[in-house]
Formats: structure tokens, C-alpha cells, sequence
């Protein structure tokens, strides 16, 4: 055989040996009860803390702050908890559907209703992950590369703009001309925990007040997907919130969002294709022997 046509075909085994394998992170393999969540609460037990790892811990005002990584679809989610205050920052996950109840302690639902359907809609009773916080980011496996995700406010954050409360404002004021706005923005690193340099950056607006038109003000709450390639191949990604309604400890918007479907992909080699290539090769060595 020539051995042009064996360079050639052996060639074509590698480009087509190769594929992307997509995931898409549902959260639906996280326990959690109907209409119930979880926040990385240090004193639960199994099931719900059979994903977590303890990282670390810091001081959190004089009580200790447990920094923890939950993993689902081979990500992993970061999670703060301070037993001393039950309080959390980073990632839960949820399985909440209220839409009305204004204030904190409605703090873990999403503003759809539910988890996403992937196009748009609202499935009520599937999970989703809530964001908190500035300190909130993922971890992604090796040579992942992100696609996009699905994204809606919570309930706290959605009532809390849109009718204020006693520390926020209502966006657009009272004249209903206030050029409000409320973003996360996420950002990607070269290494995981944030680590390295930025691999880009995409904003996310959950409410847009700037509108010459005030009818098309609004504040997300539906799910919409947003394409996550620019951000490349981030090992990790950070969540940051900006808000036109500050105060003097910081911002009086509820820094929460609620995310689904977070797709990524991966180029792998089915295991078939290299010993076949190496067969190619080894052929090719013999013809070329053959020739002398």
C-alpha cells in the first residue's frame, strides 16, 4: 500500500476518532425534599452531605466559617457555612417554587417558580442551584469548555426591586425614571478557586431600569439562557453583582441568582481509535521497510 494513502487514512482516524461529549448540569441527582433546599449545613447528615468536602475554615465575625466544595456532574460548587449563625454564602441547591413571599426567608426560590425546562419555561419541582454573594464561584473539569446556562432571579431579589422593602429601593423610583440596574457578572479563571489569569468575562442583567421607554423596563423572572463560550476554557468561574442601589455597608440589593442547565463539553478520543491508529502507523513502518 502507498504510503501516502496510509499516512492519509491514519489521519482521518484522528480527526474523527475525536467528539465532544456534552453535559448539561441539572442538579437533579442533589437531594432535597419537595418545596425544601439545602445550604451546606455542616450538622446535616446523609444523604445531603455526601457530595461536600471541607476546604478550609475562616473566622466569620468570632465564629468559624467552614469553606466547603459540593460536586455535581464533575463541578464543584463552592459553599461557605457558619454553624454559629446558620448562615451561608457561595451555592445551594433548591427545590423552592414560592414566587410571593417578599423577604429574606424566602431567600432560596427561584422567581419562575422552579427549575428550568431548558427553553424557557418553568418546570415547578425540579431543582436548581442560588447563588449568594460575591464570593460565590465553580469549579469545571479538565478541558471543559463551557456552553451556556440558564438564569433567572430569586424571589427575593425579583419583589425586593420591584417593590422595595426596608433596606432597598424600588427600581425606577417612584417617577418610574430612576435608571436602575442589577447585574452578575461571570468571570473566568485559567486555574480552579479562582486561580490564574481571566479567561474573559459576560454580564448577566437580572433587572434593567435605563430604558428610555419605561415599558421596557424589567426584572428577569423567567428563565433565559446566556451563551457562556466567551469565557473559553475557564477552569473556574466567579459570580459578581453590581447594583445601582448602594448604601453605606454596601449593596442593599439582594446579591442572589438562581441558575440551571449548566452545559459544558469536553473533546475526547473514543478508545477504539488509538489502538487503530497505532495500526496504521505500524503499517505504514512496514511498507516503508518494504520499499528498500
Amino acid at each position: 500500500m502507498n504510503l501516502r494513502y496510509l499516512f492519509l487514512i491514519a489521519s482521518l482516524l484522528w480527526t474523527t476518532g475525536t467528539y465532544a461529549q456534552t453535559t448539561v448540569l441539572d442538579f437533579e441527582s442533589l437531594p432535597v425534599p419537595a418545596g425544601q433546599f439545602f445550604n451546606g449545613d455542616t450538622n446535616a447528615s446523609s444523604p445531603y452531605r455526601d457530595n461536600f468536602s471541607i476546604t478550609g475554615t475562616r473566622d466569620n465575625f468570632g465564629e468559624t466559617e467552614f469553606l466547603q466544595l459540593w460536586e455535581a456532574s464533575d463541578v464543584e460548587f463552592f459553599n461557605g457555612y457558619t454553624p454559629g449563625f446558620s448562615s451561608w454564602n457561595g451555592f445551594s441547591w433548591s427545590k423552592v417554587a414560592d414566587t410571593t413571599t417578599p423577604g429574606f426567608a424566602n431567600q432560596y426560590a427561584s422567581f419562575s417558580g422552579g427549575g428550568s425546562d431548558g427553553a424557557g419555561g418553568t418546570i415547578t419541582g425540579t431543582n436548581y442551584a442560588v447563588g449568594f454573594g460575591n464570593q460565590s464561584f465553580f469549579n469545571l473539569p479538565e478541558a471543559a469548555q463551557l456552553q451556556s446556562v440558564d438564569i433567572t432571579n430569586t424571589t427575593y431579589a425579583g419583589i425586593s426591586m420591584r417593590d422595595g422593602d426596608s433596606f432597598a429601593k424600588k427600581f425606577g423610583g417612584d417617577s418610574g425614571n430612576d435608571e436602575d440596574f442589577f447585574k452578575v457578572t461571570l468571570t473566568g479563571f485559567e486555574d480552579v478557586n479562582l486561580g490564574g489569569n481571566s479567561t474573559g468575562a459576560i454580564d448577566v442583567f437580572l433587572a434593567d431600569y435605563r430604558f428610555s421607554d419605561n415599558s421596557e423596563d424589567y426584572i428577569l423572572d423567567s428563565w433565559n439562557q446566556f451563551d457562556l463560550t466567551n469565557l473559553g476554557s475557564a477552569r473556574s468561574v466567579g459570580l459578581s453583582f453590581t447594583t445601582t442601589d448602594n448604601g453605606a455597608f454596601g449593596a442593599n440589593t439582594p446579591l442572589f441568582v438562581a441558575i440551571d442547565n449548566l452545559s459544558y463539553s469536553i473533546n475526547s478520543v473514543p478508545e477504539p481509535a488509538a489502538p487503530l491508529l497505532l495500526s496504521m502507523w505500524a503499517l505504514a513502518l512496514i511498507a516503508r521497510r518494504s520499499r528498500h
